[in-house]
C-alpha cells in the first residue's frame, strides 16, 4: 500500500459556499412566532379565569373544604 491509499479522502470545500449565513428574517419570524404564542397564552389564562368565576362559589371555593369525622364537612 502506498501513502495515498492510506490518506483520508475528504473533498474539498471552499470557506464562502459551505457556510450557512443566517439573515435576520430567521430571527424576525421567531420573534414573531414567539409573540403569537405569548397573546394565545395569555388569551387562554383570561378564559380559564372567566370559566372558574362563572362557577358558583361552592365548586371554586372547594380547595378550602375540610371534611369532618361525624360525615360533614366545613369552609
Amino acid at each position: 500500500m502506498t501513502k495515498q491509499n492510506l490518506q483520508k479522502k475528504t473533498p474539498a470545500r471552499s470557506a464562502g459556499k459551505s457556510e450557512r449565513v443566517r439573515g435576520s428574517r430567521a430571527g424576525a419570524d421567531r420573534a414573531a412566532a414567539l409573540a403569537v404564542l405569548a397573546a394565545e397564552t395569555d388569551r387562554q389564562l383570561i378564559d380559564l379565569i372567566r370559566r372558574r368565576l362563572a362557577l358558583p362559589v361552592e365548586q371554586r371555593m372547594n380547595f378550602l373544604r375540610r371534611r369532618l369525622p361525624g360525615g360533614g364537612s366545613c369552609l
